[in-house]
């Protein structure tokens, strides 16, 4: 990585004692989507895919009871195509919120009573960045997680909009907004991960992105990391 997060980005990482230090898995930087991510590819996947359900404890696919019950909040992972390519979407938090103040996510939050998660990630979508909700697309569930904070049960819903051409930030929940091509994920020098020592003596992967001033980690770069590894896996199955 290029930074620790406590001094050339924006974002603090309070690292536990006894992390191991970072590298980058050899498959990033070695995977076919590093030229460019076709937003047909991701259509195609989406059709066919069975969501992801991780425990924030564990680095492999399961279910465990808790997390089949209906997730708690919901995020919009919005893609739009620009010169050919797919490119998402990403938020800074405002520093005035009371929890991941500053943190980069995507737009979401609470489901409401009477709401599908679908529903609650384009509302939230709507009232945070502004993105029209007639114009959402969705693709389908891709991931349901949960924080390691406060173990919420998130599901991530993946969707295509069309070009923004301007946001309308919510100021009291954004900070700012930005895109990038999806293949920037697999450049050299973005992508590290750390292993976190857990209390039972287990390892958890802690993701990282560099964003320039930005340190995109926690649940949001671990939906990043299955994101690009999912696609990337089918690209090479073609």
């Amino acid at each position: 990585m290029h930074g620790s997060g406590n001094g050339t980005y924006k974002q603090k990482v309070n690292r536990p004692i006894g992390v191991l230090p970072a590298k980058t898995l050899a498959w990033v930087s070695k995977s076919p989507l590093s030229g460019g991510v076709p937003i047909s590819l991701i259509r195609k996947v989406m059709i066919s895919h069975t969501p992801i359900v991780l425990s924030p404890r564990q680095n492999v696919s399961n279910r465990p009871a808790e997390m089949e019950q209906r997730p708690s909040a919901s995020i919009l992972v919005p893609i739009f195509e620009e010169d050919a390519m797919a490119n998402m979407v990403l938020t800074r938090r405002s520093t005035d919120l009371r929890t991941h103040a500053g943190e980069v996510a995507f737009p979401g939050g609470k489901v409401e009573d009477g709401e599908t998660v679908e529903q609650a990630a384009i509302r939230e979508a709507y009232e945070e960045i502004g993105l029209n909700p007639a114009t959402v697309e969705i693709q389908g569930k891709f991931i349901t997680s949960s924080t390691m904070s406060s173990f919420m049960s998130v599901v991530a819903i993946v969707a295509t909009i069309p070009k923004p051409v301007s946001y309308r930030l919510n100021p009291n929940e954004v900070e700012k907004v930005f895109s990038f091509p999806i293949s920037y994920l697999f450049q050299a020098g973005v992508h590290s991960v750390e292993f976190w020592p857990l209390a039972d003596g287990g390892q958890f992967e802690m993701h990282f992105f560099d964003f320039g001033e930005d340190l995109v980690w926690g649940a949001t770069a671990r939906i990043l990391y299955e994101f690009m590894r999912t696609m990337s896996e089918a690209a090479m199955a073609q």
